[in-house]
């Protein structure tokens, strides 16, 4: 039986920080203090408002509208964004 393997490039982000991601998805986020997150596309329009992060692995497959991405911010919360 074949085994499925993931790998996602990790961004650290501070709270109160925001990262433009470059590319068309996100994977998920790996949290060290629990709070909020907004994801934004690329042509402003908000796609997740204030969602809540808990400390851990927390799934957020999105993909954007275009490759040019969009943008990930943070409120308190603080982690690695798995992109």
């Amino acid at each position: 039986m074949a085994q499925i393997k993931e790998y996602y490039r990790a961004q650290p982000m501070a709270a109160g920080s925001s990262f433009k991601v470059g590319g068309v998805h996100i994977s998920g986020f790996l949290g060290t203090i629990a709070g909020t997150m907004t994801i934004t596309d690329d042509d402003g329009t908000v796609l997740v408002d204030t969602l809540p992060v808990a400390v851990g692995f927390n799934r957020i497959p999105i993909m954007f509208k275009t490759p040019a991405g969009g943008t990930v911010a943070l409120t308190t919360a603080a982690g690695t964004l798995l992109l």
